[in-house]
């Protein structure tokens, strides 16, 4: 049984659930995002790295 809108066994009706898969700003803005999330996550790790540097006697 074909779940997907449209005809049997094609990926016509698929758009339908993603309605902003053909727009090019949707791709641009989750890109960005990733970038974004990407930066704070390596910036924060290495805040941490240089704050256990600092408290470690050596």
């Amino acid at each position: 049984m074909n779940s997907w809108p449209g005809p049997e066994n094609s990926w016509e009706g698929v758009d339908a659930y993603f309605t902003s898969a053909n727009s090019e700003g949707t791709l641009i803005f989750w890109t960005l995002v990733s970038i974004a999330i990407l930066v704070f996550v390596t910036w924060s790790a290495a805040r941490h790295e240089s704050e256990t540097d600092k408290n470690t006697n050596k």
